[in-house]
C-alpha cells in the first residue's frame, strides 16, 4: 500500500453486542433460537452502520479510504443472509478448521463466554420468557438448533486454520490491499 494515512481503518468484533441474558444462556449451554438470532444481527448490523457512520462523520474530508475489519463466528446461515443484505458489497473471509481444533481453541479461550457445542435451544429471551423450540426436524434444520457450522453458499476467501497466523494475516492483507486498489 502506498500510504496508510490513505486508509481509515475501524475493526469491529461483533461479540460486543451479544446481550447479558444470551452470554448467560451460552455459559449454560443453550443456543438462540432463530426469532432470537435474528434480532441479535439485526441489532449487530445497526451497530456496524453506526459505526461506519461515525468513522465517516470523522473523515469529512473524505480523504481517506474507510475499510471497516468485521470479526464474528457466522455459524448460522440465517446471521449470514441478514448481514449480507444490509452490506452487500462485503469481502468475505472464513476460518475452516476441524471441529476437534475448533473445540480445542474454544475451551481455550479465557474470559469468553461461549465455551463450544452440546447445548440446547430451551433458551430464556431477553424479557425473562422461556424461547419455544422448533420442533419439525425441517425447520430444526434451518433453525440449526445443535449450533453446528453450517457451509457457505457464496464466494469468499477459506483460510486454513491450520496455518500460522501470520500466513493467514498475510492472505488477509492481500484481500484487503487488492479490496483498496479496486477502490481508488
Amino acid at each position: 500500500l502506498s500510504n496508510v494515512d490513505e486508509f481509515l481503518y475501524i475493526y469491529l468484533d461483533l461479540d460486543v453486542c451479544v446481550p447479558q441474558w444470551m452470554k448467560d444462556n451460552f455459559a449454560k449451554g443453550m443456543y438462540p433460537t432463530l426469532a432470537q438470532r435474528l434480532d441479535f444481527i439485526s441489532t449487530a448490523c445497526d451497530y456496524v452502520s453506526d459505526k461506519i457512520n461515525s468513522a465517516q462523520n470523522e473523515n469529512q474530508s473524505g480523504n481517506r479510504i474507510l475499510l471497516p475489519i468485521i470479526s464474528f463466528s457466522f455459524v448460522n446461515t440465517d446471521m449470514r443472509i441478514e448481514f449480507r443484505k444490509r452490506f452487500p458489497d462485503s469481502e468475505w473471509i472464513l476460518v475452516d478448521t476441524s471441529k476437534a481444533l475448533a473445540e480445542e481453541r474454544i475451551l481455550s479461550r479465557e474470559d469468553h463466554f461461549y465455551k463450544g457445542s452440546g447445548g440446547t435451544q430451551n433458551n430464556e429471551g431477553g424479557d425473562g420468557t422461556t424461547a419455544k423450540a422448533v420442533e419439525s426436524s425441517d425447520t430444526a434444520d434451518k433453525d440449526n438448533s445443535e449450533w453446528e457450522f453450517q457451509p457457505v453458499d457464496y464466494p469468499h476467501l477459506v483460510l486454513d486454520g491450520n496455518d500460522e497466523v501470520a500466513t493467514n494475516a498475510k492472505k488477509i492483507f492481500d484481500v484487503i490491499q487488492n479490496q483498496l486498489l479496486n477502490k481508488k
